[in-house]
């Protein structure tokens, strides 16, 4: 069972390993990004940085999708990382209404992209599948850290 899902780039790293797991107290992390799943360099950083007693898998979007649907991981509780707001977009599409809120933490500046926040840079690209993505989702926030008020994905669309 999803129980959080969050776009960051960075994916699983110490603010995430630390803050966001004490906060939403996972089974398992997912990170569901084709390149992360493909390359042992990155898998390897995040063996490293995976927090003690929480289980890791690194899929492709599409083997996400599938292990997501399995009857098997209904009784775990997993948070999701995902690399892109396009990442999520098609792995909500891949799993139905698993996912039914989206947090969006840091994502870097990019070649087209403006600052919508603070530590969040998006180009019309990112825009155009997060308003998809909001008509699928119930809710789509945007927040770094627990603690941080979060922001409604409408002040930003």
């Amino acid at each position: 069972m999803v129980i959080f899902c969050r776009v960051d780039d960075r994916m699983l790293h110490g603010q995430v390993a630390v803050t966001w797991v004490n906060q939403i107290a996972p089974d398992a992390i997912l990170i569901a990004n084709d390149e992360a799943a493909t390359n042992e360099m990155s898998k390897m950083a995040f063996k490293m940085a995976k927090p003690a007693g929480v289980k890791l898998a690194i899929k492709t979007i599409k083997d996400a999708g599938i292990l997501l649907n399995d009857p098997r991981t209904e009784k775990t509780k997993i948070f999701i990382l995902v690399k892109t707001v396009q990442d999520a977009l098609e792995l909500v599409k891949a799993t139905g209404s698993q996912i039914k809120k989206v947090n969006i933490g840091g994502v870097k500046k990019k070649e087209g992209s403006r600052q919508v926040l603070p530590n969040v840079h998006m180009n019309e690209k990112d825009l155009k599948a997060l308003r998809e993505l909001h008509s699928i989702v119930s809710r789509i926030e945007l927040q770094m850290v627990p603690g941080e008020t979060k922001t409604d994905v409408n002040k930003i669309l």
